[in-house]
């Protein structure tokens, strides 16, 4: 038996050391490397079946079917790997080039092999679908026709829509150049697929069945004497889950404001110009504001006044070796200390010097300060300011004043008004003439509104938008949450080493800031949702929005029982917004990317990221239990509550791992791709998975090894969802 269990758990500890060499292999060597060494290994799929091999054996002489819920849950996981064994021995994947109206039969693998279909594919037509006046892609449409000798066929084929025919299957995955011809992902897998959801559902049987069964450990773990008495509210959270300077010159407020109304196409979405004022000041300066100014004064005055902004030292250059390279003071600099170095050749040295010693870091920081300094020219020479949209032959495009692609068959009033439109206004702005500046901006924004028509947004999304704009309280709201979660934390441990409960005072306080809190997270994550016409989970921010905003409402749920859930909860909360803060001080609301347009997306990242919260709240029971570790009533205590709430946090990780498995196959036309964010996730719930195991694994019975084990196993959730965007890279990077 010893042996037997042995093998099981140790070939199944091997396999995470490979798991994580292979994503650094990745990194290092390439794609095409890790593959050939490990995932199209059949060494790799090897220890795989002796995983399976030896735990079947396992359950079967541990005698688990006298457990059915147990042995479910198991055989699902046997079931599931043999589903991808059956993939990766039988399935055929492949790339097929389909120029319009060209039959074809030929699709080709990753290894240069040529296969024919049993059957002849057309491509009728192919459309890029747009997002309304925008050129940003919404959805790429292919309509097909597939014939053999008996019948004829037509389908479509887009982002997130298969089409299938006699066992193949075809994903939409790229276009040619000139849009004639699609590009399709073409898979043949008519067993592996099958078995795999048959796997799925079972463990979703199983976990359920475990969860409710009460021989298992979860219901004897609800049973324990130390639950009673104060510490059951913990398990209802399963269930709930400015100095005074010298101003550069610009717009009277009321002007600057008048102008952040105008539409703009900036970012390949019509929105607000003061949203494109607030996302230029913080690129540039790393705030929103500047010197008492709106970002509405900053825009406009770089665009009216350029000869006071350009010597404005605004341009933050964070990286202390690139402002020795380039000989400035201080951490901002001028876009004419930009304009010296550039000239005089010294951003070039400074480019060939890191590239010689291939300085990495320096190298992508002196990337960062040039991107700014672009993005300050383009403002100041207008290129990047689409501000009058034209409506010509039914195809709505956006162009700048200067732009010298402005058809010329156009109405000349029309013609006239965009390309001289903004010197008018310069001139009304140079004599002081305020009203006429208020009147040629009205009538700008009637021209916009005249020529986009109802591809305009909303009028509520564009207030909106402006409403969102005005709050700016994510950074200092993170902050206080994390420093009273820390306060409250400390003064919890000291009430429970004596025996005594939180002061009513601090438990009122914490509860009055949770609930002002959950108002602003419900209302800014509401208002992005009404901005962007998708539920905000598509990228970093949001997500971290979510799991805050998620934590805070589960703390408040359950903290009226248990002072307990309170820190835990403040600091989560705290902690996820931010992390959600530091990327930039007003995120950008952009257009989903065409594969992010499911159901699925947003199902997929609520449930790992309430996952991750619960994990969180391990991780911080295990630093308790540490600072608290010669109180051993409530270590076992906290020991008790972390495996009651291990199991619905590995539950809801692996229900959102595997609906992110049907995403994938239903966008990329494969269900695991290996990518490094789907092998850490895979990784960390395996992680996880093995402290629920503690009658085979008896160290995890020991209150103070699993609190150390569940503070060191956190770190596999930061490298899943940091360390893989930040640094390995993959499919998820937009994640």
């Amino acid at each position: 038996m010893k042996i037997l269990k042995r093998i099981s758990f140790g070939s199944l500890i091997l396999m995470l050391g490979v798991l994580a060499t292979a994503t650094v292999i990745e990194k290092t060597n390439g794609t095409p490397t890790a593959r050939t060494w490990f995932y199209d290994n059949i060494a790799f799929v090897a220890l795989w079946a002796v995983i399976a091999f030896s735990g079947l054996t396992y359950i079967l002489v541990r005698r688990m079917w006298k457990r059915i819920s147990v042995l479910l849950l198991h055989l699902s996981l046997l079931v599931i790997l043999a589903g991808a064994g059956i993939t990766w021995f039988t399935a055929i994947k492949g790339k097929m080039q389909a120029p319009q109206g060209k039959a074809v039969n030929v699709f080709t693998t990753t290894d240069g092999k040529q296969h024919t279909l049993p059957f002849m594919l057309t491509l009728r037509s192919f459309d890029i679908q747009t997002y309304p006046g925008t050129p940003a892609p919404m959805d790429f449409v292919s309509q097909v026709t597939v014939s053999n000798r008996e019948n004829e066929v037509t389908g479509t084929v887009s982002m997130n829509k298969v089409f299938s025919y006699d066992g193949y299957r075809f994903y939409q995955s790229g276009f040619d150049a000139e849009g004639r011809g699609a590009v399709f992902t073409v898979a043949h897998d008519p067993w592996g697929i099958g078995v795999t959801y048959v796997g799925y559902g079972l463990l979703l049987v199983g976990m359920i069945a475990v969860l409710l069964d009460r021989r298992a450990g979860f219901r004897t773990l609800l049973r324990h004497p130390a639950l009673k008495r104060g510490t059951t509210a913990i398990i209802l959270l399963i269930s709930s889950m400015g100095v005074a300077n010298a101003q550069p010159q610009t717009l009277p407020r009321d002007v600057a404001d008048a102008m952040g109304d105008l539409y703009i196409l900036h970012n390949n979405r019509i929105c607000p110009f003061q949203t494109f004022a607030r996302q230029f000041t913080a690129k540039l300066y790393g705030k929103p504001s500047y010197k008492g100014l709106s970002a509405e004064q900053v825009a406009s005055g770089w665009i009216f006044f350029y000869d006071d902004w350009k010597n404005e030292p605004m341009i933050k250059v964070k990286n202390g070796n690139v402002r020795h390279l380039l000989n400035i003071d201080g951490k901002y600099a001028s876009l004419e200390d930009f304009y010296r170095t550039v000239s005089s050749g010294a951003m070039q040295q400074a480019i060939d010097s890191l590239q010689a010693i291939d300085d990495q870091a320096t190298i992508r920081a002196l990337g960062e300060a040039d991107e700014r300094y672009q993005i300050a020219n383009m403002v100041a020479n207008g290129t990047i300011l689409k501000l009058f949209p034209l409506n010509h032959g039914g195809h709505l495009e956006w162009y700048s004043h200067g732009s010298l692609d402005i058809p010329h068959d156009i109405d000349d009033g029309k013609w006239l008004f965009m390309r001289s439109g903004m010197d008018y206004l310069y001139e009304m702005i140079a004599r002081q003439d305020w009203n006429g500046a208020h009147q040629f901006i009205a009538k700008l924004k009637k021209y916009q509104a005249k020529e986009c028509g109802a591809m305009l947004p909303s009028d509520t999304a564009f207030r909106a938008e402006k409403l969102y704009n005005s709050m700016e309280w994510d950074r200092p709201l993170s902050m206080a949450l994390a420093t009273l979660g820390i306060v409250l934390f400390i003064i919890t441990c000291r009430c429970v080493a004596q025996s005594r409960q939180l002061p009513r005072w601090a438990r009122s306080g914490a509860i009055a800031v949770l609930v002002l809190s959950l108002a602003y997270l419900t209302m800014a994550l509401t208002l992005r949702w009404i901005i962007s016409g998708h539920v905000p989970m598509s990228n970093g921010f949001e997500t971290m929005q979510f799991m805050a905003w998620a934590t805070v409402a589960i703390t408040l749920l359950t903290a009226r029982k248990s002072m307990l859930v309170l820190p835990f909860g403040i600091l989560t909360a705290g902690l996820s917004l931010m992390v959600a803060s530091f990327g930039e001080s007003n995120p950008q609301i952009t257009q989903l990317m065409p594969v992010l347009v499911s159901p699925l997306l947003s199902i997929h990242v609520a449930v790992i990221m309430i996952a991750y919260a619960l994990l969180a709240f391990l991780m911080l029971g295990g630093v308790m239990a540490f600072t608290l570790r010669n109180n051993k009533q409530v270590v076992e205590r906290l020991h008790v509550v972390g495996q009651v709430i291990l199991y619905p946090a590995v539950f809801l990780l692996t229900i959102g791992v595997f609906i992110g498995a049907v995403w994938a196959n239903v966008s990329w036309g494969s269900y695991w791709s290996w990518d490094p964010k789907e092998v850490w996730a895979l990784i960390t719930l395996i992680i996880y998975a093995l402290p629920l195991h503690g009658q085979s694994l008896p160290m995890f019975r020991k209150a103070q090894f699993f609190h150390a084990y569940c503070i060191i196993a956190f770190l596999s959730v930061l490298i899943t969802y940091f360390g893989v965007n930040f640094i390995l890279g993959g499919m998820h990077s937009y994640a």
